[in-house]
C-alpha cells in the first residue's frame, strides 16, 4: 500500500543513452492513475541500473543477455519491469492455448485417481473435481489480470501488498510451488519411461532423462516456448480422447458405488476437494510470468480473466474425469491393480489401451511433452531431481499433501491480492509504479505478512495430512477432513482490511 506521492518520472525513451537517465533529477509530481501506461523509471530502477553499470561482471552478464534476446529470443528482462516499448505481446489465443498445453497431462490422471482411491465413488469424484477446478480457477485467473497495466511480473506485483522483503517470503513460496509440481511431472514420467522399456528402463533413469530434458529446453526461452505450447496441446488431447475410448471397456459399471459413508464419506470429499483446490489455484503466484505481462496495459481485464479461467478449467476438468475413471477400476480389477501397484500409472495406461506398440508411442508423447512443462534453472533441476528419487514410489502421498498444502497458501495470496486491488489502492490513488523497486515509497509489508502468517496459522485447525490432523478436521470421520481452507479464508478476510488500514496510517504507504 504504498503512498499516493510520486516522484516525477524519467523518460526512456528508444535508444535514449543509460547516462543521461542515471543524471536525471527527481522531483515529487501529482498522483498517477489507478495503472499509468508511460513508460518511466524511477529512483529504484535508476539504483538498480547504476549497480549493474558500475560492476564489469554484471555489467557482462547483462550484455551477455542482451545479445542471447537478439539472437534467440530467451527474453533479458527478468523481474524487471517490462515498459511498454519492450513488450512483445503473443496471439491472444496464448492466454488459453498455453494453459490447455501444460494441463494436458497424464500427472492429472495421478490425482484424478485419488478421488476413488479415498473410497468416493466415481460420479461423486467428478463432480468434486469440476466444483474445486472451477473456483480454484478463480484465483490465478484474478492475479494474472495484475501484470499488465503494471509491466511486473506477478512476485513483484505481491510488493504493493507484502513489501519488498515480505515479497521474497512469497517468492520462495512460488519456488516451493515450482519444485513440487515439477518433482511430481518429473515422478510421472518416470513411471511411463520405465512402464514402456518393460521395466528395464527403471524409475529413477527416467526421472534423470526427464529433469536433463526440462533443464535443456529451458534454454529455448519464453517465446520459443510459447510458439510451442500453442500447437503442442491438439497432439495430446488427440491422445487423451483415445486413451479415453480404449480405457472405457475397463470403467466401473457402478460408478455411484461409494466404499465409505456418513462422516467418513464428507471427510474423504472435503479432503479430495481441498486437493484439486490447490492444483487448480496454485498458478496464481506465476499466471502473469508467462506472458501476460507483455499484453499493452490498456487490455481489457475480463478478457485476460475470462481466456485464463477457461484455459486452466477445460484441460484441467477433462484430464481429472479421466483420472476419476481410472480411479474407479483400481481396486475391483484385480489385473489392472496388480498392474498399477507394479508400475503405477505408466503401467496402467499400457494395460488400458492397445495394440501395444501404440499404447508405449502414447506413453513416450505423454513423457516427452514433460520436457517443455518446467523450465529450470541449474539449481532448481538438482533439488528436483533429488526429490524425484527420494519420493519416487510415493506419488500419491505427495499428491495427497502437497496440492492440499499449496491451497492455504494461494488463498492468503490471492486474497491479499483481491483486498489490495480492489479496495486500498482505490483510496490511495493506485499504484506506485515507478516505486517498486524503491523500498522509501514501498510498504512495509507488515499487513500483508501478519494476514499470511494468520491465515497459514489458523489453517492448523482444520488441516488433515498425512503428518498432522488437526483439531476440527479430526471430528470429521475416521479418516479426517481438510477444512483448513475456509478458516484460512475467513482469517485473511478479516485480518488485511484491519492491518492495512493500521499500517498506512502509522506509516503513510
Amino acid at each position: 500500500m504504498a503512498d499516493s506521492t510520486q516522484q516525477e518520472p524519467l523518460s526512456l525513451e528508444k535508444g535514449e543513452a543509460v547516462s543521461k537517465v542515471l543524471s536525471a533529477d527527481v522531483s515529487p509530481s501529482p498522483p498517477q492513475p489507478d495503472f499509468p501506461t508511460d513508460a518511466h523509471l524511477g529512483r529504484g530502477e535508476i539504483e538498480v541500473i547504476r549497480i549493474r553499470q558500475g560492476n564489469a561482471i554484471l555489467r557482462k552478464l547483462k550484455a551477455t543477455e542482451e545479445w542471447m534476446d537478439r539472437k534467440l529470443g530467451v527474453e533479458s528482462t527478468g523481474a524487471e519491469r517490462v515498459r511498454e516499448d519492450q513488450r512483445r505481446p503473443p496471439h491472444i489465443l496464448n492466454m488459453m492455448l498455453l494453459w490447455f498445453s501444460m494441463l494436458m497431462s497424464p500427472g492429472l490422471i495421478t490425482m484424478g485417481m485419488l478421488g476413488p482411491l479415498l473410497g468416493l465413488s466415481v460420479n461423486e469424484s467428478i463432480g468434486l473435481s469440476d466444483a474445486a477446478t472451477v473456483i480454484g480457477s478463480v484465483i490465478p485467473g484474478f492475479t494474472a489480470t495484475l501484470c499488465a497495466p503494471l509491466g511486473l511480473r506477478q512476485i513483484a506485483v505481491s510488493r504493493y501488498a507484502f513489501g519488498i522483503w515480505g515479497a521474497k517470503i512469497c517468492g520462495l513460496l512460488n519456488i516451493i510451488v515450482n519444485i513440487g509440481f515439477g518433482t511430481v511431472n518429473c515422478i510421472v514420467a518416470g513411471q511411463l519411461q520405465s512402464a514402456v522399456s518393460g521395466g528395464s528402463l527403471t524409475i529413477v533413469v527416467g526421472i534423470v532423462i526427464v529433469c536433463i530434458g526440462s533443464f535443456l529446453v529451458s534454454f529455448c526461452g519464453f517465446r520459443w516456448i510459447q510458439k510451442y505450447e500453442s500447437v503442442a496441446w491438439f497432439l495430446i488431447l488427440v491422445f487423451l480422447c483415445v486413451q479415453f475410448g480404449q480405457a472405457a471397456r475397463y470403467f466401473s459399471p457402478t460408478p455411484a458405488l461409494s466404499s465409505v459413508a456418513g462422516l467418513d464419506r464428507t471427510g474423504a470429499a472435503l479432503t479430495y476437494f481441498a486437493i484439486v483446490f490447490g492444483e487448480a489455484s496454485a498458478w496464481c503466484s506465476l499466471a502473469g510470468d508467462y506472458y501476460y505481462v507483455h499484453y499493452p496495459p490498456s487490455i481489457n481485464k475480463w478478457l485476460v480473466f475470462g481466456m485464463t479461467w477457461t484455459g486452466l478449467t477445460i484441460p484441467t476438468v477433462f484430464v481429472l474425469i479421466l483420472g476419476n475413471y481410472y480411479g474407479g477400476i483400481v481396486v475391483p480389477d484385480s489385473k489392472l491393480s496388480d498392474a498399477y501397484n507394479y508400475g503405477r500409472v505408466g503401467a496402467l495406461i499400457l494395460a488400458t489401451m492397445s495394440p501395444s506398440g501404440w499404447a508405449k508411442f502414447v506413453c513416450v508423447m505423454y513423457s516427452g511433452k514433460q520436457h517443455c512443462d518446467h523450465l529450470l534453472n541449474t539449481l532448481l533441476a538438482a533439488i528436483m531431481l533429488a526429490l524425484a528419487w527420494g519420493g519416487r514410489s510415493s506419488l500419491e502421498a505427495i499428491l495427497e499433501n502437497f496440492l492440499a498444502l499449496l491451497g492455504y497458501w494461494t488463498i492468503c495470496f490471492g486474497t491479499i491480492l483481491a483486498i489490495e486491488a480492489f479496495w486500498f489502492r482505490r483510496r490511495l490513488g493506485g499504484y506506485d509504479i515507478e516505486g517498486w523497486q524503491d523500498q522509501s515509497r514501498m510498504p512495509w509489508g507488515l499487513a500483508g505478512c501478519g494476514s499470511l502468517a494468520l491465515g497459514i496459522g489458523v489453517s492448523f485447525l482444520g488441516m488433515n495430512q498425512t503428518w498432522y490432523v488437526g483439531p476440527v478436521a479430526r471430528l470429521i470421520g475416521s479418516g479426517g477432513g481438510d477444512v483448513g481452507k475456509y478458516f484460512t479464508l475467513v482469517a485473511v478476510l478479516i485480518s488485511y482490511p484491519i492491518l492495512g488500514t493500521i499500517e498506512i496510517d502509522k506509516f503513510s504507504r
